[in-house]
């Protein structure tokens, strides 16, 4: 994974811990970005774990979870989002060839959106927290 993930929708990440005072909640607001650290460990009992850093903290997830947020849509790569754009303009295309204006009116909606996503990250130049 050489590209960053982008925060497509605010959502809460709640780190677990062996102690209740060890427990912290990770939140992460739209437009974040989240990079790979280092490669991938394993942990015995409880699989997979991916060492990420935002800009403002550094944690571990498990692949299991990172799944999950990816499949629900709290998540993305720049290519989803690329490829997203590419849909949703056919799709504009298409709303105007059947003179469907409400269709239009969401797409046109969310192009705008996925286009926002897809700014924030070209033009952001902050450095990652480690």
């Amino acid at each position: 994974m050489n590209q960053p993930l982008i925060v497509t929708q605010p959502f809460s990440h709640v780190q677990n811990a062996a102690y209740e005072e060890l427990k912290k909640t990770i939140h992460f607001h739209k437009f974040e970005k989240i990079n790979l650290t280092d490669p991938p460990h394993y942990i015995d009992p409880m699989g997979w774990y991916i060492p990420l850093a935002s800009d403002r903290c550094t944690f571990n997830l498990s692949s299991d979870t990172l799944d999950e947020y990816y499949r629900k849509g709290f998540i993305t790569t720049y290519d989803d989002l690329v490829l997203e754009r590419n849909y949703i303009q056919y799709k504009i295309n298409q709303s105007l060839d059947d003179n469907a204006k409400e269709q239009f009116e969401l797409l046109a909606d969310k192009l705008n959106d996925v286009n926002h996503l897809i700014d924030s990250f070209t033009e952001s130049k902050n450095p990652i927290a480690f």
